[in-house]
This record gives structure tokens, C-alpha cells and sequence, in this order.
């Protein structure tokens, strides 16, 4: 790779913001005005990380945007799941778009509506949108981009999430967590591909504080996962002790090219559905029509 002037990256530099201009809305829109506002979707290239504490809505986060992404028919989304099924994302997408209780279906106490199934299988269809129940060692992803995708790459890359990785032919989990991402971040720069990674967060020492909010330094398995992304997303949900009633929070901890801030959002348990505070006609997600 030979290097180039700046007045040759000045020119790329102008390209890129002109083209930005022109288009007037992100090119990846994640659906919620709360992220969108504050990052500008995610770019191609970049690195976004979605982390939280069990049961914060990682998964369902992470598979909303995924879904959003895939609106466009001319983007084309690769989901690595190494934790759940293929059919347990695709049921829990299909109670994101529809409002529907995903435990309900699930456990055979409501059956399938024929409108909405058919509205559905019409959907997925016309998306670009592949699941793989895999990607425990990078060489996995490579091959299945490699095979499946020959002629076009993925636009935006999903792993859910990265603790899964297997690191028995390393040291220890840090370092192999050091050399997967290392490894994410050449191709997302190589390809011009998006990865968005979900992360655990570390288990607190006994006598800490456990209702507090997380923070960066509390991502699971090695620095390299804030030092590699361009976005943190880190959630975390507050539990009022009087009614119970549980309030759900989004903190952008690091954003490599704007603000950070934090804001709450509004968590539909029962769909894994979130939405922005002030839901409003404009903001409702493309599955809403189905209900």
C-alpha cells in the first residue's frame, strides 16, 4: 500500500462530505432518532459496540438495527449469532415488527396470525438479510464472505456476541477478544464494511455497586474493544423498588466523530422492541402497519 498526499485525501475528505450532503439522511439509519441524531447512523468501515448487562436488550438492539439497515433492499446485512438459534432471531424480528408477544408464540399459547405471517414471509423475502449460526473463530467469517458472497460483500456485519469467540488456541480470553477485533477492524477498513459487535459487561467485585449505570472501562475481556470503535452503545435499565416499573437508558460512552451523551428510550419487553421517548406517528418503525 503506497501513501498518498494530503491534497489527495482533501480531495476524498470533500467527496465523502458532499456525498453526505446530497444524500440528506444517513445511509444506515438506525430507525431511532436518539442514535441517528447524535451519530449519523452508522458509516461504512466503522465499528459500533452494544454492550450492557444481562437481560439490557443487547440482543433485541442489536437484531433492530440489523433489521432497519436491511429496509433499504439495496443493502445487504450478515447477522453472526453465537449464542441463539437462526429461528429464535427471526421469531423475536417478526414480534419487533409486529408488536406481538414473542413468549406467547413461542410457548404454543397464540397462534401465528395468517395476515401477519404472510405480510412477514412477503418482507424477508425481498431483503438481503443472511443469519449464521457461527463465527466462533474469525476464519469462519472469512470463509462464509468469501463463499456466499462473491460478488457483493455485506454492507453491515453483525456479531452476537463477542465473549462466545473460541480462544482455547490462545493464552487466555483477553488476548484471543485482542486479535479477533484487531482482525475485524483490517477488513472493516479493507472491505469498506460495518460491524456492529454486542459485548458483555464485566462482572462487577463483590461490595460494588451493582444498580449503577456501566461505563466503558466495564467491557468485557480486553481494552481493545473501546480502542477499536467508532461507536459505544452501552445500555442499562433502572428498576423503580415502589412500582416496579422498569425505565431503560441509552448511553453513547464514545463516539470517535461527534458528542457523547445519554438519553432514555422506551423497551418493549414482550416484542424486544425499543423506541425512541417521544414515540411519536413520524418515528414508528416500518413493522408497525402490521399491527
Amino acid at each position: 500500500m503506497s501513501p498518498k498526499t494530503l491534497t489527495e485525501y482533501w480531495i476524498e475528505a470533500r467527496k465523502i462530505c458532499e456525498l453526505e450532503r446530497k444524500r440528506g439522511s444517513p445511509e444506515f439509519p438506525t430507525g431511532i432518532d436518539f442514535i441517528d441524531n447524535h451519530t449519523g447512523g452508522i458509516k461504512r468501515g466503522h465499528i459500533w459496540i452494544i454492550a450492557g448487562k444481562t437481560s439490557s436488550g443487547k440482543t433485541a438492539l442489536s437484531l433492530q438495527l440489523a433489521r432497519a439497515f436491511a429496509d433499504n433492499p439495496k443493502n445487504s446485512i450478515l447477522f453472526l449469532s453465537l449464542e441463539m438459534r437462526g429461528w429464535q432471531l427471526c421469531m423475536r424480528m417478526f414480534c419487533e415488527m409486529t408488536g406481538l408477544s414473542y413468549f406467547d408464540l413461542v410457548n404454543g399459547k397464540k397462534e401465528i396470525p395468517k395476515e401477519l405471517n404472510e405480510m412477514f414471509c412477503k418482507y424477508i423475502k425481498d431483503i438481503d438479510f443472511e443469519i449464521l449460526e457461527g463465527g466462533y473463530v474469525f476464519e469462519e467469517l472469512v470463509e462464509t464472505i468469501n463463499r456466499y458472497y462473491k460478488t457483493k460483500k455485506p454492507d453491515v456485519v453483525f456479531l452476537d456476541f463477542v465473549q462466545q469467540i473460541e480462544w482455547k488456541n490462545f493464552k487466555d480470553e483477553r488476548i484471543a477478544l485482542m486479535e479477533y477485533i484487531r482482525k475485524i477492524k483490517e477488513m472493516a477498513n479493507r472491505m469498506n464494511i460495518a460491524f456492529v459487535i454486542v459485548s458483555q459487561i464485566r462482572r462487577l467485585p463483590s461490595g460494588s455497586d451493582y444498580n449503577r449505570p456501566p461505563d466503558l472501562y466495564d467491557l468485557k475481556g480486553s481494552g481493545s474493544l473501546e480502542q477499536m470503535a467508532d461507536i459505544v452503545l452501552l445500555l442499562h435499565k433502572e428498576t423503580d423498588n415502589r412500582d416496579g416499573i422498569e425505565s431503560h437508558f441509552l448511553n453513547i460512552a464514545k463516539n470517535r466523530h461527534g458528542q457523547t451523551c445519554k438519553g432514555q428510550v422506551l423497551f418493549e419487553g414482550r416484542s424486544y422492541r425499543f423506541r425512541d421517548l417521544r414515540y411519536n406517528e413520524k418515528t414508528k418503525a416500518l413493522g408497525d402497519t402490521f399491527s
